[in-house]
C-alpha cells in the first residue's frame, strides 16, 4: 500500500502543476482528495492555520501565489512515512510583482490518506519540521 500512497501524492502534486497551467479544472481535486480534507499550516504565520475543505485550500493557495509574476514549486523528495502517511519536501521559487529578485523557500507537508484519498495535508515551514512530524529523520 505504501507505494500506492507515494504515487497518489505524486499524482496530486502533478495535478496542482497542471491546475497552475490552466490544463485542468479545480473540480478535479476530488480525484485525489477526500470530500472535506483538512489542511494545517504550521510555522508560516504567527498562529497555526486550519482550513476545512478543498475550496478553502484552493483559495488560500491562489492568495499565496498572487504576489508573484513567476511562481513554481517542485517536489524534492516524496517519502513513505509508514501507515497512511506520505512526507513531501518541496522547493518553491517566485519573482514578486514589485521586485526584481527571486524568493526561494524549502518547506514540506505530510499527507494523511484515508480510503485511497488524501484526507489531511499538514504543511510545515521547514523540511526538518516536516520529517520530524512524520516520524522520520534526515
Amino acid at each position: 500500500m505504501s507505494e500506492e500512497n507515494v504515487e497518489l501524492a505524486r499524482a496530486a502534486l502533478n495535478w496542482f502543476a497542471q491546475l497552475d497551467e490552466g490544463l485542468v479544472a479545480p473540480e478535479g481535486v476530488s480525484q485525489y482528495f477526500a470530500q472535506d480534507p483538512i489542511t494545517t499550516l504550521s510555522g508560516f504565520m504567527e498562529e497555526q492555520t486550519t482550513l476545512h475543505g478543498a475550496d478553502a485550500f484552493l483559495e488560500f493557495r491562489a492568495a499565496w501565489m498572487e504576489p508573484y509574476d513567476d511562481f513554481m514549486y517542485e517536489p524534492v523528495r516524496i517519502i513513505d512515512a509508514g501507515g497512511d502517511r506520505v512526507a513531501v519536501i518541496l522547493r518553491q521559487r517566485g519573482k514578486s510583482h514589485d521586485g526584481d529578485g527571486w524568493v526561494e523557500m524549502d518547506y514540506g507537508l505530510v499527507y494523511t490518506l484515508e480510503e485511497g484519498l488524501i484526507a489531511r495535508a499538514d504543511f510545515y515551514a521547514t523540511p526538518k519540521q516536516t520529517l520530524e512530524a512524520a516520524g522520520l529523520s534526515e
